[in-house]
């Protein structure tokens, strides 16, 4: 099935908003563009189209900030997310729409619970074996919904000594872990002619958005635009669920 200029409008839309999002707060653009994107294509060209733009939003990060990257802290991380990866998108590719559709759901409301009680209050030691732990639940959550972040966003914001090296090496984390993702996504055949055409509206649209967020970021408050998207993440789960069920 072909796509209609208005779905590539909206595909447009919806990675503007998903990185003016990660402009402005430093994380979220795969949790916004999966809120939507899976209502405009089917589920698996959704997830991959999803980690293709999101890595373009991490590579100017990584680019200018290379020497800051803590290339030690990336071996475990990326260990656990390239089993976890192959395994989950092994999944992906078993199951119907609808169960994916449902399973989103269920980690959409997850999330976002996650996000309003026990954001900033989970303590975790910064060990080899905890990045490993980050990087398998984020190849999980990668694989399977294309919202791989929350794990090593703990991580790393507990084991990196400033601020400057841990956007650096978590911004590196991403662009390796969607290499990863992509390339896995690619061989189970999720990249479709749908996919690629629905590339260039989102490339648009993630420009767009992160420029817009440079241009704003002084003047907006990350608090409230979080909140915001936790909400809408609460909302979609639960109609994600609802639909799929009936």
């Amino acid at each position: 099935m072909e796509l209609e200029l208005y779905q590539l409008l909206l595909i447009a839309l919806v990675t503007l908003g998903a990185s003016y999002i990660q402009s402005v707060t430093g994380f979220g653009f795969g949790i916004f563009a999966m809120i939507f994107l899976p209502h405009i294509l089917l589920y698996t060209e959704a997830n991959v189209l999803s980690s293709i733009v999101s890595a373009f939003t991490s590579v100017a990060v990584v680019v200018s900030m290379l020497s800051k990257v803590s290339r030690r802290n990336l071996i475990f991380p990326l260990a656990g997310c390239l089993v976890a990866t192959y395994l989950s998108v092994s999944f992906v590719k078993s199951k119907e729409n609808e169960l994916l559709t449902l399973l989103l759901g269920i980690a959409l409301i997850s999330l976002s619970v996650y996000f309003f009680f026990f954001s900033g209050k989970i303590r975790i030691r910064p060990t080899w074996y905890a990045g490993l732990i980050a990087g398998t639940l984020s190849g999980i959550l990668g694989g399977m919904f294309s919202i791989g972040g929350p794990p090593v966003v703990i991580y790393y914001m507990q084991s990196e000594e400033d601020s400057d090296h841990y956007l650096a090496t978590i911004s590196a984390y991403f662009v390796l872990s969607n290499a990863i993702s992509i390339t896995t996504k690619a061989a189970a055949g999720f990249i479709t002619q749908n996919v690629w055409i629905a590339l260039a509206t989102g490339i648009v649209g993630m420009l767009v958005g992160s420029f817009i967020g440079k241009l704003t970021r002084s003047k907006t408050k990350p608090q409230m635009i979080k909140k915001a998207v936790y909400a809408v993440m609460a909302l979609s789960g639960v109609v994600n669920v609802i639909t799929a069920l009936i």
